[in-house]
């Protein structure tokens, strides 16, 4: 007998269950988004306490309460975040108070480089460098400064009540985390659900903990390194240089991107030679592909390998919906979807989806 087409029951059906897949997408996605002020401080805490908790637990072995685990834990976190930022001020102030110096060393660089291409520029440029005009560049870096400083002073007061709602949220997820979870389970209606979610959530936390520690460890070694680089090629406040590279590295691709940007324009502030520049971001962009392209492969392994396409997407999407923390957590958040879409057997479409391996679908 030959197969017939389908129906047209069934190609509507098809379609309205197609579009309410879609119409749920875009409800969470804006869920997120207009309630981004609620949701970030507990997804950042839980966040946190899902790192921290590792340590919390070995101090609990230790025959010490629980609650002064994790207090000790989240003090020692903030102060050596703390200690960071105090140490990191100063030469973040200083780069900042320089950017009127970038933009007209930038206005000469381009000037002189489009001498050089067109000679009739030759009797022009002088007549405007004998003017005591202001420098156009200069006036629109200062100009923008004065909305920059307005809107940091409003915003301060609001990013100080996040960060201790962070705090608070983070501490209490790390003393009353534990009980929630059994509490889950034991509303669970079968032994074999609250085996899964006992199974989810401890794979979960190590998986994280683990790509976590080793993000971070590699991270730090990136940091290190292009400190000693900038050092060599005698780059001022190399220190901050060293540590941007570990935090925007937490963001891959777009965090190295802003980073090579930054120092090109760093270059062009130290150097006066246009290959002196551009050197500054070429031995970053060698660095980072070693890392990016040999030294994390080979520590993660295929495991946690996904589609660079698909991660700059979903990192673009949440730093949309939460700026430059929904960039940070975006990958921690999609490590999250592959485990539990790869370990339980859910999700099997995105699980291949997610995969960089270009065989994922012939394999399953």
């Amino acid at each position: 007998m030959l197969n017939t087409p389908p129906s047209h029951a069934r190609r509507s059906r098809l379609s309205a269950e197609l579009a309410l897949k879609i119409l749920t997408v875009l409800a969470v996605v804006y869920t997120f988004y207009f309630t981004r002020s609620l949701l970030l401080p507990i997804i950042l805490a839980a966040f946190i306490a899902l790192f921290a908790s590792p340590a919390v637990r070995l101090l609990t072995r230790l025959k010490l309460p629980k609650s002064f685990a994790s207090f000790f834990v989240l003090v020692v976190i903030i102060c050596f975040v703390g200690y960071g930022v105090s140490l990191l001020y100063g030469p973040a102030a200083d780069w900042i108070e320089r950017l009127p110096i970038l933009g007209t060393k930038l206005a000469v660089q381009f000037d002189d480089m489009a001498v050089s291409l067109d000679s009739i520029k030759d009797s022009v440029l002088p007549e405007k460098n004998n003017q005591d005009e202001e420098n156009p560049i200069d006036t629109a870096i200062g100009a923008g400064f004065v909305p920059l400083l307005s809107m940091l002073a409003q915003t301060t007061a609001m990013m100080l009540v996040q960060l201790a709602t962070v705090i608070i949220l983070t501490y209490l997820f790390l003393v009353f985390g534990g009980t929630l979870l059994r509490n889950i389970i034991r509303g669970a209606s079968t032994l074999h659900e609250k085996k899964n979610l006992v199974k989810m959530y401890q794979t979960i936390e190590q998986d994280i903990s683990r790509y976590v520690l080793v993000i971070t460890v590699i991270n730090i070694l990136l940091g290190v390194t292009t400190f000693l680089v900038m050092s060599m090629l005698g780059v001022a406040d190399p220190l901050l240089w060293g540590v941007m590279a570990a935090v925007l590295n937490f963001a891959p691709y777009l965090g190295p991107f802003v980073l090579i940007l930054l120092l090109t324009a760093v270059g062009f502030v130290e150097f006066d030679s246009v290959g002196q520049s551009l050197l500054v971001p070429a031995a970053f962009v060698v660095l980072n592909i070693i890392e990016s392209q040999l030294v994390t492969p080979m520590a993660l392994g295929k495991r946690f390998n996904m589609n660079p396409l698909l991660v700059v997407i979903w990192m673009f999407i949440w730093g949309w919906m939460w700026g430059a923390v929904g960039v940070l957590i975006a990958i921690p958040l999609l490590v999250c979807l592959k485990i539990i879409a790869s370990h339980f057997e859910l999700l099997p479409y995105w699980r291949i989806l997610l995969s960089a391996d270009s065989d994922a679908f012939n394999k399953e």
